[in-house]
Order: C-alpha cells, then structure tokens, then sequence
C-alpha cells in the first residue's frame, strides 16, 4: 500500500464510531446495574442479565451522529422496550419493527403509539398497553405508569394534535424498579404534581429543554426528589433547526451550572454509547 493510502486508511479507521464493540459491552455486563445512552431519551439499562430499553430511536436520519446501535443488533438482546409515547423520536417505526422481528423483546406501548404507528408487527403476547397509575411486573422488574403531559413551544402544553385530551391521560412515563434501584424516565413532560410526589428515586432520567422542564422545572424536580444519579437527556442528537430548537436542543450544562455542588457531583451527561455502572 502507498503511503498516500496508508494515510486515507488511517483517516478512514478513525472516523469510525468508537462504540463499535457496545454490543459485546452489553453481553459481557454481569455484575450490578449499568446505562448506557443511546440518543435523544434513549437508554439501555441492564441489571442481572435482562437488558430493557426506553424511547428507543435507532434510525440516523437527521442525526448529529450514528446511533451507537442498530436495532438489528439488540433484537436478540434486549428483553423489555418502553415506549412513553407517541411522537417518532421516541416510538420510532423503524427501531420498532426491526425489533419485533426478533423472538425476544416484550413491548410497553402507551395506547396513542398504537393508534399513530399502526401495525408495527408485535405478537400479541409480547405486547403491553401500560395506563397511568397501574402497576405491573415484567421480567422481574415493578413497573410503575405515571402521567406525561407533552409540553411544546414557548413553555406550553401541546393541545393542538387530535385527541390530544386521550393522549394527556394515556401517555406514560415509568418508575422502574431494576435491582432494588428506583428509576425515574418522565419521557417528554412539562412538570407536574404527580412527578413531586415521587418517593425514594434513585436514578432520574431529566430533559432539559423548552418542550419538557427545561432548567428551572428541571431543578424544582431534582431538588425535590434528591436522586443518587441525574442523567440528562434530549440533547445533542437531532441536527437543530430554527423551528425545532424548542425540542432538539437542550441545556444540560446550564442545568448542572445551577445545582448545588453536592447535586453536581450526581450529575452524569454521558456520551452517546458511553456505560455508566449505578452502584
């Protein structure tokens, strides 16, 4: 090889992702309890050999970067994926279907999802329709449904999608009980009442954007709940528009700014494929 395509190899290798072997990571994780951030609201946890997933959106197109895995490669993986609701960042066709192709993963969609996916090709038995304030167990896991009240421009609440009344009631987030840890994915909410009442949440899973708490909310509800890990979420992933900042761009650096210096040191923003161990 010349030296002049020595060079382009070498360009060429270090383009490459450097999550390129997560999968294996994934597989090879056997002790305790780990994350890993995927994009946007995307997390894989993983805690005594099940795997689950929430708000999974594995397609790259209008992406900064590649996801850090293919739907392709979980669907032998992952055992649970959460879905909070129905917008295409979180219940995202592609990602679902590949998914559903598989044998293994069991699918929590909130009614809406349903009604705006259509048929995403789901047996019926691996298939969960969560509601607000009804527990269930999967997989070992307590499952515990709370509201998300989807926010839009300026601060406000979305009311302008059809049955926007039938979405606020059925949209979910999830209190997670993985490996005695509580964890907390509010999905994309406004702040409410419900959320403050929360008790003994360890890991909370917090966006920092105009069309959920942004910094302010997002602060009343950490300095509420005292969580042991703050991750935040729905930043850096979707290129950013004029007309969709208020959804693609978050603040997670202005949000940890504003904590205490005890809450800082909670204060995780990982990179997209990057494993995190809770303790």
């Amino acid at each position: 090889m010349s030296a002049q395509g020595k060079i382009l190899c070498l360009i060429a290798l270090s383009a490459l992702p450097s999550w390129a072997g997560l999968v294996e990571e994934i597989r090879s994780h056997r002790d305790g309890i780990a994350v890993w951030w995927v994009g946007n609201a995307g997390w894989l946890i993983k805690s005594d050999g099940v795997l689950i997933g929430t708000d999974l959106d594995l397609e790259g197109e209008e992406k900064v970067q590649p996801p850090p895995v293919t739907a392709r490669e979980l669907a032998a993986e992952l055992d649970v994926v959460f879905v909070t609701h129905h917008h295409g960042d979180h219940c995202n066709e592609p990602t679902l279907r590949t998914l559903a192709q598989g044998a293994r993963t069991t699918f929590v969609l909130p009614r809406p999802c349903l009604k705006e996916a259509g048929d995403l090709g789901i047996p019926k038995e691996r298939l969960i329709v969560p509601a607000p304030g009804r527990a269930f167990e999967i997989k070992g896991i307590r499952v515990e449904p709370v509201h998300a009240i989807h926010g839009n421009q300026e601060f406000t609440v979305l009311t302008r999608e059809p049955d926007f009344a039938e979405k606020i009631t059925q949209n979910c987030g999830y209190v997670l009980t993985i490996g005695g840890k509580r964890f907390f994915q509010p999905g994309d909410s406004v702040l409410t009442e419900e959320h403050l009442g929360l008790k003994s949440i360890d890991v909370l899973f917090v966006s920092p954007t105009v069309h959920n708490m942004y910094i302010d909310r997002s602060m009343i509800l950490i300095n509420r709940l005292e969580p042991a890990y703050i991750f935040p979420q729905h930043f850096g992933t979707y290129r950013e528009a004029e007309d969709s900042l208020f959804w693609t761009r978050g603040y997670p650096d202005e949000l940890k700014a504003r904590l205490s210096a005890t809450l800082q040191r909670r204060y995780h923003k990982l990179r997209q494929g990057e494993k995190f161990v809770v303790r």
